[in-house]
């Protein structure tokens, strides 16, 4: 329905056709912000993971999807969807599909800046449309409590004797974030980095349970797998990949740059469209994930799951996304696996 100032200038537009031309086009765009600025889904909504049912990615996917449904009035049902496999390029070729359609979001980890780089997949976040950028998830490198290595000085003072002498045991590919603040800590040791052992498992409860049984050396993971291990005494946390410290099991823990070596290094999570979304369209989501971050729920979900909150808005999550693959290019390089 037209606005009263839109009905007037349609009338003064008709009668007066020297001003026509300014008067329609002055009405197009009165018409084309009103519609923009209230863009909202108008059918269902599928948030995509790229993981099978279970997984930590799917976890994220199912937990955004549970308080959008009960705390949001999007007004539309949202249903999960899975499409495993590649590193998440699957699910995000099927996003693909549905081009410029606000209706179609996913779940996306550090596996859309690193899957370009080292070849198993051509779409990189210029290929989608990234939204915003949720949670980060730290890396923490631990060792049986019965191991040799008694602290983070002793594991670099070790790659440095000798840096083939370590096994490292990571999920689930090389050349994710796990391998990378491996890759960190060779570098500030001076050795070669590709010197130094990455045993690849499906899982990181497989790798965990071969450190745990002595037949690899260092645990690289995410905090929660090994957390009960560390507070049972099982295993002995050495550092972590971050800025700061994390709470509780790992409040001890010191950073790798306490330690004096700069190895940052993390899982993320982020949510992005399918290509060609308007700027409205990202907007409205952008809006809503905001939303969910304040909510108890989303906190909540974060802090069982040992994740750390770090919203960015669409603007900052292609900047992080920028900065990310420039960082990625330059150590995966070093790896041998760049193509």
């Amino acid at each position: 329905m037209k606005t009263i100032l839109q009905k007037t200038l349609h009338r003064f537009a008709c009668a007066s056709p020297s001003v026509s031309l300014y008067g329609m086009a002055l009405i197009g765009l009165l018409g084309g912000s009103a519609s923009a600025a209230e863009w909202k889904p108008s059918r269902p909504i599928e948030i995509i993971s790229g993981v099978a049912a279970g997984g930590s990615l799917d976890l994220a996917a199912r937990a955004a999807q549970r308080i959008l449904q009960e705390k949001r009035n999007i007004g539309q049902p949202i249903t999960v969807i899975n499409r495993p496999g590649s590193g998440s390029a699957i699910a995000w070729t099927y996003l693909n599909t549905h081009p410029g359609n606000g209706h179609y979001l996913s779940m996306t980890t550090n596996s859309l800046v690193i899957n370009p780089i080292i070849g198993s997949s051509s779409i990189s976040y210029t290929e989608v449309t990234p939204i915003v950028h949720l949670s980060r998830e730290d890396i923490v490198f631990t060792v049986r409590a019965d191991s040799a290595i008694k602290s983070a000085q002793d594991l670099v003072d070790r790659l440095k004797k000798d840096p083939s002498s370590l096994s490292f045991g990571i999920a689930t590919s090389l050349g994710n974030p796990a391998h990378i603040a491996i890759a960190q800590v060779a570098r500030a040791a001076g050795v070669d980095l590709r010197r130094v052992k990455a045993v690849v498992f499906n899982a990181s409860t497989q790798a965990m349970a071969t450190v745990l049984g002595g037949n690899v050396d260092v645990l690289v993971s995410s905090p929660a797998n090994p957390m009960p291990h560390v507070q049972a005494g099982k295993l002995r946390a050495l550092a972590v990949a971050s800025n700061t410290r994390l709470p509780g099991a790992y409040a001890s823990t010191p950073t790798w740059k306490e330690v004096g070596v700069n190895s940052v290094s993390r899982f993320w999570r982020g949510v992005i469209g399918p290509k060609g979304m308007t700027p409205e369209q990202v907007a409205f989501w952008e809006a809503e994930f905001a939303a969910l971050a304040a909510t108890d729920e989303w906190k909540k979900y974060l802090a069982d799951n040992l994740l750390i909150p770090d919203f960015m808005n669409a603007r900052d999550a292609v900047r992080f996304l920028q900065s990310e693959t420039a960082e990625y290019r330059t150590i995966l390089t070093e790896l041998g696996l760049a193509k």
